[in-house]
């Protein structure tokens, strides 16, 4: 018999790699797991900046969805949070779902960055929700106060929306 099996003939291809959209979010790649231990450390600063507030955390992976939901003093902020891998531009080009759903319903939002210049995420952030968006580069408790200033001048709001 004739072995047909292409990894036993061709053993320098290696193994082939799962496609990264058929991956479980915050195992596979790098920055995949750089995000998961990311949320961790927010819902840690926001239990911190915030101890009597309710936090909500949507523990599945969705484009238009916010990854925390922050109620403090009855009051509701969308925390979206996003992780570079290098230290350049971060451009938001993964939050125009976000910012179309937020801007249909007329929520506020704080996107947090761990690193990078969010001049032009800033720009289209403040493009689709106005004065109901903020974007931060938090990258520890160093960044706190940044993070409650942000957070706070969107608290002090008043909407129909909590």
């Amino acid at each position: 018999m004739i072995d047909t099996s292409i990894g036993r003939w061709l053993p320098f291809l290696g193994r082939r790699r799962t496609p990264e959209s058929l991956r479980p979010r915050g195992t596979s790649s790098r920055v995949s797991r750089l995000a998961a231990q990311y949320d961790v450390e927010v819902d840690a600063a926001l239990q911190r900046l915030w101890p009597k507030a309710r936090i909500y955390h949507d523990r599945e992976f969705t484009r238009d969805r916010a990854d925390f939901l922050l109620v403090v003093r009855g009051r509701g902020v969308m925390i979206e949070t996003k992780v570079k891998s290098d230290p350049g531009l971060f451009r938001g080009s993964t939050l125009p779902p976000l910012l179309d759903r937020l801007q249909r319903d007329g929520r506020r939002l704080v996107v947090l960055v761990n690193q990078g210049d969010p001049t032009p995420a800033r720009d289209l952030i403040s493009t689709k929700l106005g004065d109901k968006g903020r974007i931060v580069v938090w990258s520890g408790p160093h960044h706190d106060t940044e993070l409650r200033q942000a957070v706070e001048s969107l608290l002090q709001q008043t909407t129909r929306h909590a």
